[in-house]
């Protein structure tokens, strides 16, 4: 069950991120995450390594979509 929050997670940002990525940015983030899926179903690796990789780019989606209202910097 708890595998399958970063999968919900990613659709979620690409709905709520609609205005801030705009077309092109949902469409390249769904050919990235495809490719990360393609990548990831390699025989050689562990079945939950998409899902850490698909984590990692929620990450970055939460950046670009909130980034604007997150303060990064050391004070």
């Amino acid at each position: 069950m708890m595998l399958n929050i970063p999968f919900a997670l990613f659709w979620i940002l690409m709905y709520l991120g609609r205005e801030e990525l705009g077309g092109r940015g949902i469409s390249i983030s769904i050919l990235i995450w495809v490719g990360l899926l393609l990548v990831c179903m390699h025989p050689v690796l562990p079945a939950y390594s998409f899902i850490a990789v698909q984590a990692m780019f929620d990450i970055v989606l939460l950046l670009i979509i909130y980034g604007g209202d997150i303060n990064i910097t050391q004070r």
